[in-house]
């Protein structure tokens, strides 16, 4: 009786200490408020049901960005058979969100939001939940079941990417603005 009321307790601590973080993040994958409280009661859903499985409750915050990850998959999945997606929308608050200096110094969301849509998801996702939902490079790692070397790798390749997409988006605007 005592592990359920711990796993209970465990539970309660994690919906409250971790729901903003995971409603945000939900937001940014789906691009929809409405798909986001859905994602996270899924992800609230599945991890009430597996919180047993919890073995270091350290890690619980990977380990529940990890289940809205896998939820988000299958729902992306099952709308991918229905209809074609479009990404457009999952980006609008990076700008007010983010620490990243590059970042806030972009007065143009519409750039920003195209560079981001250019960069590949391996890229986009860990860039994302570093800058944008202030995880670890290690949470980050434990969430995505990538090495951290990898998600090292893929932060840096996204920065890269960001920065000269960036510059190339500004200097085609800039042609077009000057004709």
């Amino acid at each position: 009786m005592k592990r359920i009321d711990r796993q209970h307790q465990l539970y309660e601590t994690l919906v409250q200490s971790h729901g903003g973080q995971l409603f945000r993040f939900a937001a940014r994958l789906s691009g929809c408020a409405h798909k986001a409280e859905e994602l996270v009661q899924e992800t609230y859903y599945e991890a009430w049901r597996s919180i047993g499985s919890l073995r270091d409750s350290d890690r619980a915050k990977a380990w529940l960005f990890r289940i809205l990850r896998r939820r988000f998959a299958h729902a992306l999945q099952a709308q991918k058979r229905q209809v074609p997606t479009t990404n457009s929308e999952q980006l609008q608050d990076i700008v007010e969100t983010t620490e990243y200096d590059m970042l806030d110094a972009l007065s143009d969301q519409e750039l920003l939001r195209n560079a981001l849509d250019a960069l590949d998801d391996r890229f986009k996702e860990p860039f994302l939940l570093m800058f944008a939902d202030g995880l670890t490079c290690r949470e980050i790692a434990e969430a995505t079941e990538v090495p951290l070397g990898t998600v090292l790798s893929r932060i840096h390749r996204a920065r890269v990417f960001l920065r000269k997409k960036v510059r190339q988006l500004e200097g085609a605007e800039a042609h077009v603005r000057q004709s």
